[in-house]
């Protein structure tokens, strides 16, 4: 069990009282955890699947604690979820609450092990019988930005205590793509948003016998709120004084129907219409849907679609009257009112998804097109970046491969993500030279102990607006690496930076040709990169070896490289056939000074000429190598 600081004791005090078996008791289920904590994410799949199976008597509620690290979950309301965590005086995570009182340790090492509760466990819990009631109802606003609830609360006996009704906005399922912090959890669910008016709740007062409350909220809905479609609201009457639960309620979000994720995309011709994926999540074909748009700020747009999608299925569909006329950032809300199988949600506007759509409308560049980051504005003119919030690409001021400025990105900084760096649209329409991207880097992984965190840089080309990418570079780890790992954050010395040289003659004759720097973080350390290139002259030094063979050459099968390095470096060793793709690459490891010796197999490769290039800190050196078959 991971932990903090410890809070103060809260003293109990303890009350009797006489209960009428007229209701089942819902069972509320609370857990603390966090996305950068290891035992959660080893406890809480199980814990979940319980939870899941026994939802129809079971109100579980998720408080995503600051600790111990990286929750952005928790960095949107931690208010209240450290309210909550004083409440019960929690001091680890992950730590559960079954009606009040901590999970009991039955299992492990600490009481409150969520790993520890039972499905027996609930199942007693939920037969206690109890004099109060409840029930729950909300709906959307018209302009969904709003929740309006209503509860009602009755006790059949006379009830009297510090008694307080809590109210929560409960995002019932948030999926991530990548983990959000550095336990690899992308999953979460049942998370408390908001807590209605705040984290103390609402007093009720004693009970009379058979008396009825009832309560009426009208909440705005949190801005950081990921999917309107999985809203839903909780509730309990609690007893301050000695935390018992005596009655909760569970209104879950209406099963979505059709969806329409959100995601991003550009267009690189003025008028260009936006397209967007429709979603079938119901159990019979999706025939119909009545969907609503909106370009920015302007009115909202009905657009009726018919088709035929299975199940599970998914289609694209353009939408109408909607051109993309704006260069730079164009954000298109939509959203699926009803279809063929019903309504979405509890409203006809609610979880509707932000589509990003950048307009790059300029012609592409001509060569040479490079940038040693030497501006301080950033991204640089005609470049576009897409980070995680504010950690991924940046202008570094003390860092360069030549100067004191280069890009970095600060995986250092951040548990996950990929963040991309994207050059401005490169005209290759009338190039008949070979083209080369060459770029220099610096980079080292984290370690310290027995803890190892590293990163990848990807590298890729579209030759079709974005629509499709194709891989010429991927590297991490040890085989991206220019300096010995370390524990502090990295900032390269002037001779820990390598130089790289990457063929992109096959991207000859096409107009429109992105290429983007894709970084992706394991929670590691910073990577840098320095003088981007693309033109027709390599513009990389020649690799020094005491030795380079190639035998035999030509070769039907099996072709061995022989060379000698002067200096200990980081190796890579590339294949090119005569279009100039990348058919074979090899990281090859820091190599001692001296000979090496590395076999090619020619058994995958049609009859023909390649070119074999050997990458290294200091520059490159290639041959030709004839395959015969």
């Amino acid at each position: 069990m991971q932990k903090k600081l410890l809070f103060s004791a809260v003293l109990i005090a303890c009350f009797a009282f006489t209960v009428s078996a007229q209701y089942s008791r819902r069972v509320l289920v609370e857990e603390f955890t966090n996305a950068s904590c290891g035992p959660c994410a080893g406890q809480n799949p199980a814990f979940n699947a319980k939870l899941a199976d026994k939802a129809a008597i079971v109100t579980p509620i998720k408080y995503q604690t600051n600790w111990p690290g990286v929750d952005p979950m928790n960095a949107q309301n931690a208010s209240e979820a450290a309210a909550r965590v004083s409440y019960y005086g929690v001091t680890g995570v992950p730590h559960g609450v079954v009606n009040g009182t901590a999970i009991a340790n039955d299992c492990s090492a600490y009481p409150g092990a969520p790993a520890c509760l039972s499905i027996a466990e609930i199942d007693a819990a939920y037969a206690e019988t109890t004099p109060v009631d409840m029930t729950l109802t909300y709906t959307f606003s018209p302009n969904t930005d709003s929740l309006y609830i209503a509860i009602s609360v009755t006790s059949d006996i006379a009830l009297a205590g510090d008694l307080k009704l809590h109210v929560v906005i409960v995002e019932d399922a948030i999926y991530f793509s990548a983990a959000p912090g550095s336990n690899g959890e992308t999953e979460f669910f049942q998370v408390m948003r908001k807590m209605i008016p705040n984290a103390t709740g609402t007093t009720t007062g004693a009970f009379t016998a058979g008396e009825i409350k009832t309560y009426n909220f009208a909440v705005k809905l949190p801005t950081y709120i990921y999917n309107k479609n999985q809203v839903g609201v909780s509730a309990w009457l609690q007893d301050n004084a000695n935390k018992k639960v005596h009655q909760s309620f569970r209104a879950a979000p209406e099963t979505p129907l059709v969806s329409i994720p959100a995601s991003g995309s550009f267009v690189c011709a003025a008028g260009t219409s936006p397209v967007v994926t429709l979603q079938n999540l119901a159990t019979e074909a999706l025939t119909s849907a009545s969907i609503r748009y909106r370009l920015g700020a302007g009115t909202w747009t009905d657009f009726s679609w018919t088709g035929n999608v299975p199940p599970g299925g998914s289609t694209q569909i353009t939408l109408p009257n909607t051109e993309i006329t704006m260069a730079g950032i164009n954000t298109l809300d939509v959203l699926v009112v009803e279809s063929n199988n019903g309504a979405n949600q509890t409203n006809a506007n609610s979880g509707f998804a932000t589509i990003t759509v950048k307009g790059f409308f300029a012609a592409g560049s001509a060569l040479p097109l490079g940038n040693t980051f030497q501006s301080a504005t950033f991204p640089p003119t005609g470049w576009d970046v897409t980070n995680v919030g504010t950690n991924g690409w940046k202008l570094a001021t003390n860092a360069g491969a030549a100067s004191t400025r280069s890009a970095k990105n600060n995986f250092y900084d951040y548990a996950s993500g990929n963040t991309v760096l994207m050059t401005p649209k490169i005209d290759l329409s009338t190039q008949s030279n070979a083209t080369t991207l060459t770029f220099d880097h610096a980079y080292t992984h984290y370690v310290s102990g027995a803890d190892i965190f590293f990163d990848s840089l990807r590298i890729e080309v579209s030759t079709d607006c974005g629509e499709n990418w194709e891989t010429v570079f991927h590297n991490g780890y040890e085989a991206l690496g220019t300096a010995p790992a370390i524990s502090a954050a990295f900032t390269p010395t002037a001779a820990q930076w390598s130089a790289n040289a990457i063929d992109l003659s096959s991207f000859n004759g096409n107009a429109e040709v992105f290429i983007r720097f894709v970084g992706e973080s394991g929670f590691g350390n910073n990577l840098y990169i320095d003088n981007v290139s693309v033109s027709t002259v390599s513009g990389v030094k020649a690799l020094e070896l005491s030795a380079f063979t190639l035998s035999p050459n030509p070769s039907s099968d099996i072709s061995e490289v022989r060379f000698e390095l002067a200096t200990a470096q980081n190796m890579q060793l590339m294949v090119y056939n005569a279009l100039g793709s990348l058919v074979q690459n090899r990281d090859l490891g820091v190599l001692t000074s001296g000979k090496h010796n590395v076999s090619l197999d020619a058994a995958h490769l049609n009859s023909g000429s390649y070119r074999v290039v050997l990458q290294g800190k200091e520059g490159i050196a290639q041959t030709q190598w004839i395959v015969l078959k």
